[in-house]
């Protein structure tokens, strides 16, 4: 497969490379310049390829859940029941509030008419007469009506118990209720 070359022999000191050459034989050199440089061109042979029967391997297939995924599939399962009883929940608070709506509406009309009706029951006129007729009572006179006026302004006292001397944490606990009053 190799290409045959020549093989003249230029001369026995002949050195190629990067040393100097010899001037003293330039012929030699002008010889060996002229000629074309033939090259051994090397051609790999293509690689044999042998079929060989494979092995008849039985595989043993193993599954294997890593624990941190057990772990995520509980803590999955978990959050989904928890949001099935939030949603639950949430409908059955829904509902009970859609009922007391339609029952605040009913209530709402009951106290209009209720209220209606108290104001038809409590004519004035009608008591003012019923008064007079019936029960012979008889509109006040000028002379019988006598407004009070006070010149001293109104004013409370506070009452304190003098005999009881209350201690630093009875002050403390009233101070307390007095704040508490605030919140209810």
């Amino acid at each position: 497969m190799a290409v045959a070359s020549k093989n003249t022999k230029i001369s026995a000191n002949t050195v190629y490379g990067s040393l100097a050459y010899d001037y003293g034989r330039a012929d030699t050199y002008r010889e060996k310049a002229a000629r074309p440089v033939e090259r051994q061109v090397i051609i790999p042979a293509p690689p044999s390829i042998r079929e060989r029967a494979a092995a008849a391997v039985k595989v043993k297939t193993q599954q294997h859940v890593a624990p941190t995924a057990i772990i995520g599939y509980v803590c999955a399962a978990i959050l989904v029941i928890f949001s099935l009883m939030a949603k639950i929940q949430l409908t059955e608070i829904t509902d009970s509030s859609a009922q007391l709506e339609t029952q605040l509406t009913d209530l709402n009309v009951a106290q209009n008419r209720l209220l209606i009706n108290y104001e038809k029951a409590f004519n004035l006129t009608e008591i003012e007469e019923y008064a007079t007729t019936q029960l012979g009572m008889q509109r006040p006179r000028d002379e019988q009506v006598f407004y009070l006026e006070s010149t001293v302004p109104n004013k409370a006292v506070i009452i304190t118990e003098t005999g009881s001397d209350s201690g630093f944490g009875d002050r403390v606990f009233d101070f307390l209720a007095s704040i508490s009053e605030y919140f209810k």
